[in-house]
């Protein structure tokens, strides 16, 4: 595996990671791999490491290359946004130089990160975003979205810490139900996955919710896994990724490989 490293901006303070495996000799599928973005959680104060690299080496192992962002935090909307897109825009330009599939490239997401897979995936046409960008909707449009117990809606059971960094703490209604996401959903919005814990006292299971309602009545292909108990930011569930054991859930860990079938799926890896 080659491991690179890149700054997206002139300041480098959003940097992009990538974990780029080596060609397989005779196998062709090696020569264009499929590729996923990961965008840590934190609040959209900080990029938790505990969802960046462990996840990354995840998907790798299955075969996808991997790019973990450490996008803007503390900032309000649209820092962290542009980050992202910008990112995902550079993967699929460079698509040959990394040996990936540009049709082939998912985003992954977890908690506010979370969100911001859900903001690439309903608002990859944003006409402002295209215009800072200098890119078409289909450069920074992902082909799946992973969401992990995402914040979704500053409206319905909101994560107020998130939509506080986004918006400030007198944002409008008019300005949560913007960058709500269930009201953002259209038919074009790409297959997505979903999962969270029932007793999430954190973000609640209601965000995951009201997403999966919105993806289902544009006839986008959803899977929603609601495990029945585990605490916020499980990541992958186990001792790389735990404080302690109180992280370890089996009953979770499924959803790894639960959405590696689903990108095969819906990407035809």
């Amino acid at each position: 595996m080659n491991i690179k490293t890149f700054y997206l901006n002139n300041e480098k303070t959003v940097l992009m990671k990538a974990y780029l495996l080596g060609g397989v000799e005779s196998i062709e599928w090696c020569k264009k791999r499929p590729a996923i973005l990961i965008l840590p959680g934190g609040g959209y104060e900080y990029c938790s490491e505990r969802e960046a690299e462990p996840v990354a080496l995840h998907y790798t192992a299955e075969g996808y290359n991997a790019f973990v962002l450490y996008y803007t935090c503390g900032a309000q909307y649209p820092a962290s946004f542009r980050d992202a897109a910008y990112a995902l825009y550079k993967i699929r330009m460079r698509s040959e130089e990394f040996g990936i599939d540009r049709s082939k490239i998912a985003v992954w997401g977890a908690s506010a990160g979370g969100h911001l897979a859900g903001c690439l995936a309903t608002m990859w046409n944003d006409v402002n975003i295209l215009e800072t960008l200098g890119c078409e909707p289909q450069d920074i449009r992902p082909d799946a979205a992973i969401l992990c117990y995402p914040v979704i809606s500053g409206i319905t059971a909101p994560h107020k810490g998130s939509f506080e960094v986004l918006l400030g703490k007198d944002a409008s209604h008019g300005d949560l139900s913007r960058l709500s996401l269930e009201n953002r959903v259209t038919p074009k919005t790409p297959p997505t996955f979903i999962w969270c814990t029932a007793n999430d006292d954190c973000v609640p299971a209601h965000n995951s919710l009201v997403m999966a309602r919105a993806l289902v009545s544009n006839k986008v292909p959803v899977e929603l896994h609601m495990f029945d108990e585990g605490p916020h930011g499980l990541s992958t569930c186990d001792k790389v990724t735990g404080w302690n054991d109180y992280f370890y859930r089996d009953n979770c860990k499924t959803w790894i490989d639960l959405s590696i079938k689903f990108l095969a799926k819906y990407m035809k890896v």
